[in-house]
């Protein structure tokens, strides 16, 4: 009966022990995720004509998949804005709060509105409560909506469930 108590007692320590060094080294590897390289090292690894931006062709590698979405004004070149960290209003983040989506970011918007593909958000091009809030948004009164007019722009009202 010792004999028993002694061998249960050593295969649960050995357990513990095997558990506890298999997270330890999950941590490490979820902390050691690598980080994706800043603007600048991307510049001196890869703008081969050296003119500040990144063209499709110039780039490889996982930013060359996204490139059509890192790319938000379409112009056929990445720049430093382009592949800033978004706010916490970024699409992946905003997923499963609450019972909507939650703000577009501006480069959704453009995706999605933006008809003639110029960047800009004219009022004949935006839908939905934006338009209805343009004059709002619009704060320059410039006749199209910058990101950082959406950015500031007031939160719309919702209208009360009957």
């Amino acid at each position: 009966m010792k004999n028993k108590t002694i061998k249960v007692g050593v295969l649960v320590f050995g357990l513990t022990l095997l558990t506890t060094v298999q997270g330890f080294s999950q941590s490490e590897k979820r902390e050691q995720k690598q980080q994706p390289p800043a603007f600048s090292e991307l510049l001196k690894k890869l703008d081969a004509n050296e003119d500040g931006k990144l063209s499709e062709r110039e780039v490889d590698g996982p930013l060359k998949e996204h490139f059509a979405e890192v790319d938000a004004n379409k112009d056929g070149f990445i720049s430093e804005d382009e592949m800033k960290p978004k706010g916490k209003t970024e699409t992946s983040e905003r997923k499963g709060k609450g019972k909507g989506k939650g703000m577009p970011t501006y480069a959704e918007l453009l995706e999605k509105m933006d008809e003639n593909k110029d960047g800009k958000l004219a009022e004949s091009e935006v839908k939905g409560p934006l338009k209805n809030d343009f004059a709002k948004v619009d704060t320059d009164k410039d006749g199209f909506i910058s990101a950082a007019e959406l950015e500031n722009a007031p939160k719309p009202e919702r209208q009360q469930r009957r």
